[in-house]
């Protein structure tokens, strides 16, 4: 299979959304993202949290199909996920996209079926590129923590508040039973019967 493109999967960990991608090139040629509403960066400055997972590899036309079919499944379940804006490159989506009525299937991947078929070479390629870019990503993020050592301190901050918040009665469950185990424990084993 000609391997000339490749649609990848940033995921956003600190806003907690995904970006989508194709691009014709290779997963080591710098290439990051096109996105006009999330952050640019380059492949030596990726943020801290921020990761890319190559999901296929083929032709540039089969890859801007596969792009435009999991954009679209991705629009019609958790489009507020993600940072794309479009449903892929114009090229193919007119062509090969879902309002074309005379599109009969064309250059096609189910991308579950596409994954299973393929699991272990894509796992593979992953742990590969993960181990032979150790220390790079290593030094990103950490260079990314420094750079941005208040914003995520704050955003950490936001999001523990917003979590007791939304987990307000369950922490105060999780508390109480956490004294009376103490208080039991300190009185012996009759009263620790009720928590076994």
């Amino acid at each position: 299979m000609e391997q000339e493109a490749f649609v990848y999967l940033w995921y956003d960990a600190p806003n907690k959304k995904y970006y989508l991608g194709k691009h014709k090139g290779t997963p080591d040629d710098g290439y990051t993202h096109s996105s006009t509403i999330w952050e640019s960066f380059t492949k030596d400055t990726i943020p801290e949290g921020v990761s890319r997972r190559i999901l296929a590899y083929g032709t540039d036309e089969e890859m801007c199909i596969l792009e435009h079919e999991l954009l679209v499944d991705r629009k019609k379940r958790c489009w507020d996920r993600y940072y794309n804006e479009s449903l892929g490159d114009p090229r193919y989506v007119d062509q090969y996209g879902e309002n074309n009525p005379s599109w009969k299937g064309g250059i096609s991947y189910d991308m579950k079926e596409y994954y299973l078929r393929n699991r272990e070479k894509i796992m593979a390629q992953a742990k590969e590129y993960r181990l032979r870019n150790r220390e790079k990503i290593l030094t990103q993020k950490k260079e990314y923590y420094l750079r941005n050592k208040e914003k995520i301190k704050a955003q950490k901050k936001e999001y523990s508040k917003e979590y007791y918040l939304r987990n307000k009665e369950k922490i105060k469950a999780q508390k109480k039973e956490y004294y009376l185990r103490n208080k039991a424990e300190r009185q012996g084993d009759s009263a620790l019967d009720r928590f076994m």
